[in-house]
């Protein structure tokens, strides 16, 4: 688990995790992994690594070039509905925390720049991807 990191006492974010990952993961009280990842981007399924480890499994395929607000209730509801604390993940992690993010905008009635500060602060420079910096200032008013 140590590409990952705690964001609180809720969340941690990172890249794709291994085997080693998930099952660190678990050792740390983590009950639900949320996937961002298209299912073409998946050689194995991670349904299956996860429930390997007892873990809770969600995914909401989030394509950088077709993004939508329906994503952000999704994981609010991915949320509301599984334990935490969670794993947010894509390939990378930039989907999770633009989405997480997101989420906390919506909440909190972040305005474009605290949104991108809030993204910084989980370790993503969200301004220097056209598509996210695009999203951000649709969706964030």
């Amino acid at each position: 688990m140590s590409s990952f990191k705690r964001i609180d006492d809720e969340f941690f974010i990172g890249p794709q995790p291994t085997d080693e990952d998930l099952a660190a993961a678990k050792q740390r009280g983590i009950k639900t992994v949320i996937d961002f990842r298209l299912p073409h981007e998946m050689a194995t399924s991670n349904a299956a690594l996860t429930a390997s480890q007892g873990l809770a499994y969600v995914n909401i395929p989030t394509n950088k070039a077709a993004l939508s607000t329906d994503q952000i209730d999704d994981l609010d509801r991915a949320i509301k509905d599984h334990a935490g604390p969670f794993l947010l993940h894509c390939a990378t992690g930039a989907r999770a925390a633009l989405l997480l993010s997101l989420r906390k905008a919506k909440q909190h009635g972040w305005a474009t720049e605290q949104t991108f500060c809030e993204a910084k602060r989980l370790g993503f420079d969200l301004k220097t991807s056209a598509e996210f910096s695009d999203f951000i200032t649709k969706t964030v008013t």
